[in-house]
């Protein structure tokens, strides 16, 4: 069961569930549960076909589980692809057609990330084998996911301006970078090994890590611009906390010491700031205080 889990990783699944359950609240002002346990299931099928293509890269940089993978590759993907078939179709009966659409499109990148099926004028790629696209591709599909699902799976208004959501969402799209070339500063000599131009391949830890602080920065200046324009209230201002404890956690470990523990603990850590800021915000509203400030 270690070994499965480990497989799942079962923490990008905790904060892709926390972060729609987040937005569900601030988009529609309701706690999209359901949803967000489709959002995870939907990740746990990207991150176990990921997991079987990556073998060789995996194995060089001694990820859990590896071997595991590797013997039971083949009925870990017909079972990927059938659960995905399956519940696409299950969708299109019991989801709205606008969410139906995306889910398609999400798995759709979500194979182009882990199979040769990207045209290229040098042939059929993934894009994990594409400089930029590589972090860009995964950013989208969680923008995708913990941001659209619960904007079109939620019924009623929007509980924020458009500009709001907007601000929201530009935010985390560029704060999930930060843990893509987090994750790559830990891969970087299976990476470099199997030919995946990562930031830290192409230009090395040092760059990488200015990348980070650079994303830190403009993912947290977003919000400012967005509060100072009105676009969002303070509550929202607050998860400027991310990119500032993120940028801190790096600079204390060092771009060269990224370790395993150190991306899983970062993504659990963003995990659970979710769920506190979930319950401030719960826990302010009970208390009849006032929310738009």
């Amino acid at each position: 069961m270690r070994d499965l889990a480990s497989a799942l990783r079962l923490h990008i699944v905790a904060i892709a569930v926390c972060a729609t359950v987040t937005f569900g609240y601030l988009f529609k002002g309701a706690y999209p549960v359901g949803l967000a346990l489709l959002c995870g299931f939907d990740w746990c099928i990207v991150n176990l076909l990921n997991r079987a293509t990556d073998v060789d890269e995996d194995r060089l940089n001694g990820i859990a589980a590896t071997e595991f993978v590797a013997r039971h590759a083949r009925s870990l993907v017909a079972l990927s692809l059938a659960a995905l078939v399956g519940s696409l179709a299950w969708g299109f009966v019991a989801l709205p057609a606008s969410l139906a659409a995306v889910r398609v499109l999400f798995h759709a990148l979500g194979l182009g990330y882990s199979y040769r099926v990207v045209p290229t004028p040098r042939g059929l790629r993934r894009f994990k084998d594409l400089y930029v696209l590589k972090n860009s591709m995964s950013a989208f599909m969680f923008v995708l996911s913990v941001g659209l699902y619960p904007l079109l799976g939620v019924a009623g208004p929007r509980a924020m301006s458009v500009s709001g959501v907007a601000v929201v969402i530009v935010y985390f799209f560029l704060f999930e970078h930060t843990f893509e070339v987090l994750y790559d500063l830990r891969d970087a000599e299976g990476d470099r090994a199997v030919g995946v131009p990562t930031y830290p391949v192409v230009h090395g830890a040092r760059a990488s890590a200015a990348i980070v602080y650079a994303l830190c920065g403009v993912s947290a200046a977003v919000l400012v611009a967005g509060r100072a324009s009105g676009a969002i209230l303070t509550r929202e201002l607050l998860m400027v906390a991310a990119p500032v404890g993120q940028a801190l956690f790096l600079r204390a470990q060092g771009a060269e010491r990224i370790s395993r523990a150190d991306c899983v603990g970062a993504t659990y850590a963003g995990a659970g700031l979710l769920l506190v800021y979930l319950a401030g915000t719960a826990l302010w509203q009970r208390a009849g205080l006032p929310m738009n400030i």
